[in-house]
């Protein structure tokens, strides 16, 4: 977990007068929406793989990870938190199917400013500020909607890492637009909506009661409008990479320095040499040899402690060149590993896709051609926005090509399947244009033989006007003057 924050001052005045400053202690309440597979998140917070092997991330102290617990009891059968995910989704008598790329589950980190966090721990606090934290989020989110909540003791600042299913009973609220159909949904039932949960206005409401839940602990809520950003484990990353090169490039300045204090005590040891040779002569000179033996035993004590002092700083010196090496190379074998995983896994999950649809265009491969036996060119629904979409299919038999469109709806079972991944587009266009409509009045003579077998008549005549369809009988002419 990282959080820039810029802290608030306060001024105050000692008991002599002066001024002192005083720096605001926050408390960190930082939503964010969970992806569909939580795997990575999952493998962060419980400190270990999805099979098992022990993860430890390069911010966390390795020698503190077992202080870190789960602080909730999961159900009978659930192993982990995403278990514990799938177990309250398919336990909430939701009335709808999930899509696909729905969000299922929040993420909430709960922490504040270092100095408190650790003052609150000092104090033996700890349990009673989690307490407080798991009182806030059932009182919050709902009892039954908090999965699993972390205690992170091996990182910098202790935090709470908790799950929260978006499960609500409100009616949806819907953007009405005109002519179009009001939609509703029973009242009271369950619903998975994350877009009610992390509302704007519900994200500042749960601002203000974290932060009144935690002035008890000398935490205050943060500033409205503050610039203050979580950062992300990519972002931080980085960022450290930044600082170890800064500090890489510190202590190459620090080793010139350092060199260049050495060539002075080099020769502040040749000068003291020359110094003591003179001395010794000019004592010589008088007849005081005893005088003479007791400078020579003192300067002999004074070189070698400057040969003493040299060659500590050459050991130094090394250590800090070997440090700065060894961290850079370190850094720069980690990112690349990262980037190859990274590459790899999106060559293998492209490979595996391509193979999929190959495999299924094998053994159902009437699910890849037209009713009519035209070829499909091209096709595209629009616009998504608007709740009677137009599909538009262009189709070519021999030299002749033909396009056509018809309004559906969303909720045709066939446009479901569809946007589900179980429909592809020549079942789509064959459950929603019929084998006549799917072809122009020449291609229909070119496939007669073909549409008197599927139709059980000849192909009817469907003039294309460049929008598809003949201009009497196309169903949004009048939906251009009455819209629904």
């Amino acid at each position: 977990m990282a959080v820039i924050r810029k802290e608030g001052c306060k001024s105050s005045n000692d008991r002599f007068g002066l001024k002192r400053t005083i720096m605001t202690q926050y408390a960190v309440c930082h939503m964010q929406r969970g992806n569909s597979n939580g795997s990575g998140l999952s493998t962060h917070i419980e400190r270990q793989t999805k099979s098992g092997k022990p993860f430890i991330p390069q911010n966390a102290d390795s020698s503190r990870t077992h202080l870190n617990r789960e602080l909730l009891s999961f159900p009978d059968g659930v192993r982990d938190r995403n278990d514990a995910i799938k177990n309250r989704l398919a336990n909430a008598g939701l009335k709808r199917k999930i899509g696909k790329n729905q969000t299922t589950h929040l993420c909430a980190i709960l922490s504040g400013s270092h100095d408190r966090m650790m003052k609150i721990q000092q104090e033996g606090r700890l349990t009673e500020w989690i307490n407080a934290n798991i009182r806030w989020l059932e009182a919050t989110f709902g009892k039954e909607n908090l999965v699993s909540c972390v205690l992170h003791m091996d990182e910098k600042t202790p935090h709470l890492h908790a799950t929260i299913i978006p499960i609500v009973t409100t009616e949806r609220k819907r953007r009405e637009r005109e002519g179009q159909k009001k939609y509703r949904t029973a009242k009271g039932g369950p619903r998975l909506s994350a877009d009610d949960v992390m509302h704007r206005s519900m994200l500042t409401n749960y601002q203000d009661s974290y932060g009144e839940a935690m002035k008890g602990f000398g935490l205050e809520r943060g500033v409205v409008g503050s610039i203050a950003k979580h950062v992300s484990n990519s972002d931080y990353y980085k960022q450290k990479m930044e600082s170890i090169q800064e500090n890489i490039e510190m202590l190459i300045q620090e080793t010139e320095a350092r060199q260049v204090k050495l060539a002075k005590l080099k020769k502040e040891e040749e000068e003291a040499a020359k110094e003591s040779k003179n001395f010794i002569l000019s004592l010589f000179n008088k007849g005081d040899l005893a005088k003479a033996r007791t400078a020579i035993v003192e300067q002999t004590a004074q070189i070698e402690s400057l040969q003493k002092r040299v060659r500590a700083l050459e050991q130094e010196k090394k250590q800090l060149a070997e440090n700065g090496e060894k961290a850079r190379f370190n850094l720069e074998q980690t990112l690349k590993k990262t980037i190859r995983e990274s590459d790899a896994y999106k060559k293998e999950n492209e490979n595996l896709k391509e193979k999929n649809r190959e495999l299924d265009r094998k053994v159902n491969p009437h699910r890849y051609r037209l009713s009519s036996g035209a070829t499909l060119t091209h096709f595209y629904i629009s616009p998504r926005h608007v709740s009677l979409p137009s599909v538009h299919i262009w189709t070519q038999v021999k030299d002749e090509v033909f396009d056509d469109a018809k309004y559906t709806e969303w909720n045709n079972p066939a446009m479901q399947k569809f946007l589900n991944d179980e429909f592809t587009e020549y079942e789509l266009i064959n459950a929603i244009f019929k084998p006549f409509e799917q072809v122009s009045q020449m291609q229909a003579q070119l496939l007669d033989a073909t549409l008197v077998l599927m139709v059980g008549g000849p192909a009817q005549t469907h003039v294309g006007t460049g929008g598809g369809g003949s201009s009497p009988d196309m169903p949004w002419r009048e939906k251009k003057t009455t819209r629904r």
